[in-house]
């Protein structure tokens, strides 16, 4: 019985909690970021009608995220924030320009 028990405690203590990043967020601009349980993600961002395809890793420190995209050469350190289902980041693509999102989750 006690074996069972502590079995049991090392089964659930030893699992990792969730990410509330995991899945895709998206707002009504095109704008969308899909964010993976590997620390890998996709995103499309519009910036001045231009959309533009970025993947690659992310890695979060309390509510400091850095982003470093695959296919281009760049690196985004940003602040992010979840208030609901809306998470809220700011973004500055290769050219330099950034710019406040808001995304809302749609998938998990």
């Amino acid at each position: 019985m006690i074996i069972g028990g502590l079995l049991l405690i090392m089964c659930f203590g030893a699992c990792t909690e969730p990410s509330p990043l995991y899945g895709t967020w998206a707002d009504n601009r095109g704008n969308m970021f899909s964010f993976f349980d590997d620390y890998s993600f996709n995103a499309r961002i519009s910036s001045g009608g231009v959309t533009r395809n970025y993947e690659g890793s992310y890695s979060i420190l309390l509510n400091a995220m850095t982003l470093t995209c695959t296919n281009i050469e760049l690196r985004v350190v940003t602040e992010w924030d979840i208030r609901g289902n809306m998470l809220y980041i700011d973004w500055s693509d290769e050219n330099g320009v950034s710019f406040s999102l808001t995304l809302y989750k749609v998938s998990n």
